[in-house]
């Protein structure tokens, strides 16, 4: 299993510390077939654009604002699922802002056994999540569940990839590059480059699916028989 924890925190030397006890616990768990990967942050910024990949988050912002708690709320509400971790130093973030059960409170100095602690939680956190398939973009990279996405279309050297709350992201590459992660079960290619999910069809039309985004998906006449079979057997999986 591979474990990913980002560690936010706008002291240097604590950061220092951070890093150095978390890699002996990494080549302890590597011996688990468990690897781990960490990344370091200094602001809240820096972290923003990846925040949804990591299974927990060690955060202390004392130094500037908003603070380590607010920070960890921003992050939850732009699209981060891992454990939050506030570890206080100046800023007693309990005692300011009362016991959530979403949080997760240590005070510092952090020792060797904080980070095999904060590993075990992260571990099973992850074990508990619905799994996040990962898009590159020339830029940017996203993290979403497979209900998230509603369909795929290769445009040029870019596939659109069409999600619910009307968001759209192009990834970089064909749509071979994620075909094979998506399940045939609840996926299906109407043609060579689209990619529905079947989940999020309201319904088949003769040769199009209407998606849940209102979108028309064609497909070719000579598809239709082995698009018909593949959603017949998806609806009746859900009865």
């Amino acid at each position: 299993m591979s474990i990913f924890i980002a560690i936010l925190d706008d002291n240097p030397a604590d950061r220092k510390q951070s890093e150095r006890l978390l890699s002996r616990e990494r080549d302890v768990r590597v011996k688990q077939n468990e690897v781990i990967y960490f990344d370091t942050y200094g602001s809240r910024d820096a972290i923003l654009s990846c925040a949804a990949k990591y299974d927990l988050f060690l955060i202390d912002i004392s130094n500037s604002t908003p603070d380590g708690f607010m920070t960890a709320v921003h992050l939850i509400n732009n699209g981060a699922a891992g454990r939050m971790v506030l570890a206080s130093s100046k800023i007693d973030y309990k005692a300011k802002y009362g016991r959530y059960e979403d949080f997760i409170f240590i005070d510092k100095p952090l020792l060797q056994k904080h980070f095999t602690e904060l590993v075990d939680i992260a571990k099973e956190h992850k074990e508990k999540q619905v799994p996040r398939l990962e898009f590159r973009g020339e830029k940017d990279t996203i993290y979403v569940t497979k209900d998230e996405i509603i369909y795929l279309k290769e445009e040029g050297h870019m596939t659109a990839i069409f999600l619910t709350k009307n968001r759209t992201f192009n990834m970089a590459g064909g749509i071979r590059r994620v075909s094979f992660e998506l399940s045939t079960e609840e996926f299906i290619q109407t043609d060579d480059k689209t990619v529905i999910n079947m989940a999020r069809a309201a319904s088949l039309e003769k040769n199009a699916f209407r998606m849940s985004n209102g979108a028309m998906i064609r497909f070719n006449i000579f598809n239709r028989s082995r698009i018909t079979k593949a959603w017949e057997k998806y609806s009746a999986s859900k009865e």
